[in-house]
């Protein structure tokens, strides 16, 4: 009974000593959801495609070196999704002025990247449902890799998705 218990309370207190450390030592931990970092930037190059992620130990990393070695002109049915979203980006780059669209990734400051997960069929329709995400590009000089600051919160069609980035956009640059 004794050995029973010590060792239950040995587990107990290697679980909480686990719970309390960080997420490791010398892990970086991402704020994703924070448009600060990009809020003065103006130049964003808009990408659509399927990512062919397979690394999911790391999948933002993935993410990341797919999105740098793409192509920005997108292809096939991608184009209609790209289409979609550039009309409400252009929208809003019309009303606000503090954005512009960047031809090529050499002129981009930041990357606005839908990743097309699936194709949904709804009522005899098919409709794209897939990630946004906002990748700085990062810069060599400040010793800041390319990274993910900003996440849609779930897989949506592409105009839910852009509309939530613009809304938070808004927000982070004191527009309305």
């Amino acid at each position: 009974m004794k050995v029973l218990f010590s060792s239950a309370l040995v587990l107990l207190i290697c679980f909480s000593a686990i719970a309390q450390t960080p997420a490791g030592e010398g892990a970086t931990v991402a704020t994703t959801n924070s448009l600060a970092e990009i809020r003065n930037m103006q130049n964003a190059l808009l990408l659509v495609f399927k990512s062919r992620v397979l690394d999911v130990s790391d999948r933002e990393r993935a993410i990341i070196q797919d999105v740098l070695k793409a192509d920005p002109m997108p292809q096939g049915r991608y184009r209609w999704i790209y289409t979609q979203l550039a009309q409400k980006l252009n929208k809003y780059i019309r009303k606000y002025k503090s954005l512009n669209a960047a031809s090529e990734l050499a002129a981009a400051d930041y990357v606005i990247f839908f990743n097309v997960v699936e194709f949904r069929r709804i009522l005899y329709t098919y409709y794209p449902y897939g990630e946004l995400f906002v990748i700085a590009k990062g810069s060599p000089e400040k010793l800041k890799p390319p990274r993910i600051v900003w996440k849609a919160r779930k897989m949506l069609i592409p105009e839910d998705a852009i509309g939530e980035l613009i809304k938070d956009l808004k927000a982070a640059r004191g527009e309305s």
